[in-house]
């Protein structure tokens, strides 16, 4: 599947990002103020709501956040239909409100060896964020990254659904 396209869902993507790691990036823009989008990813009642792809959910008890850099966070997404459970989490590398936000991503307790989350935010009006998200560091296998590409973007379908109110 090529991952070079632009839809209106989808955002901007990229299947390999400057490094030459194996990642994506994903930009999308909200129909949100900058500081709405910043506080999605950061506060953990917001988290819970969005958290996860679309037939999942994050149970807001299960939601941790140490917002400064080196501080650790973490998160249980469950199954809808099975209740398989992913604990997932990382470690934030860099926090810049409402700008910038650099994080590991990947199982807990992997927190210092997971692949590294880097998001912008960008204010395009008052009303309007791009944010631009790319993943890097991903297992070099033959499905890690649509795999994970597929996820995020389906979690990024229920930010938009949940948070931002956007009828699809």
């Amino acid at each position: 599947m090529n991952k070079n396209h632009s839809t209106a869902d989808a955002g901007t993507v990229s299947p390999i990002p400057a490094t030459g790691e194996p990642g994506f990036t994903i930009v999308r823009d909200f129909a949100a103020p900058r500081e709405r989008v910043w506080d999605a990813w950061t506060n953990p009642d917001v988290m819970a709501c969005w958290y996860h792809p679309e037939g999942l959910h994050t149970p807001r008890d299960s939601v941790s956040v140490d917002l400064r850099e080196g501080g650790i966070y973490a998160y249980t997404m469950i199954v809808d239909d099975t209740g398989v459970e992913f604990a997932t989490g990382g470690r934030y590398r860099h926090v810049e409100s409402p700008r910038r936000l650099d994080f590991t991503w990947g199982n807990q307790g992997e927190e210092d060896s997971s692949p590294l989350v880097s998001i912008e935010f960008d204010e395009i009006d008052a009303t309007t964020t791009r944010m631009t998200f790319t993943l890097t560091g991903l297992p070099n296998d033959s499905g890690a990254v649509a795999s994970v590409y597929d996820g995020w973007n389906s979690a990024f379908n229920v930010l938009e659904a949940e948070v931002f109110g956007a009828v699809g």
